[in-house]
């Protein structure tokens, strides 16, 4: 992964693909999400990402189970951080994923820098 970023920057840095490009405003960005993927792809990680959340579904159902039967708060509350773990773990699979694949393709097209900037909304909505 770490030669494929290195190799992303590198293109980018040698085609110049960023200068001059103003970043959309926050909105317009959020609305370019549901535009992004006009591409057909396969998500090579997919099975991996829906067994991960299989678990953290029956994790969660586990949680409430807890709360029904009044267990100590300390303990939903470790097992509350331990699915937003999975969670954040989760989606960095599929950032990796978007960034490996969607991005590398769209560069490929010439597309690269819309892309990135597509992509930087989409951590920009991760992170809110």
């Amino acid at each position: 992964m770490k030669k494929q970023e290195t190799s992303l920057l590198a293109y980018i840095a040698e085609n110049d693909l960023l200068s001059g490009d103003k970043k959309p405003a926050k909105k317009q960005a959020a609305a370019s999400l549901h535009e992004a993927h006009e591409h057909a792809h396969t998500h090579p990680n997919k099975k991996k990402v829906v067994n991960r959340l299989a678990r953290i579904e029956g994790h969660v159902r586990s949680i409430k189970e807890m709360v029904d039967a009044d267990r100590d708060c300390s303990e939903v509350l470790i097992q509350i951080a331990a699915v937003r773990k999975a969670l954040d773990n989760t989606a960095k699979v599929i950032l990796k994923d978007h960034l490996e694949h969607c991005i590398l393709h769209a560069i490929e097209k010439g597309d690269g820098s819309k892309s990135l900037q597509d992509f930087e909304a989409a951590i920009d909505q991760y992170l809110r």
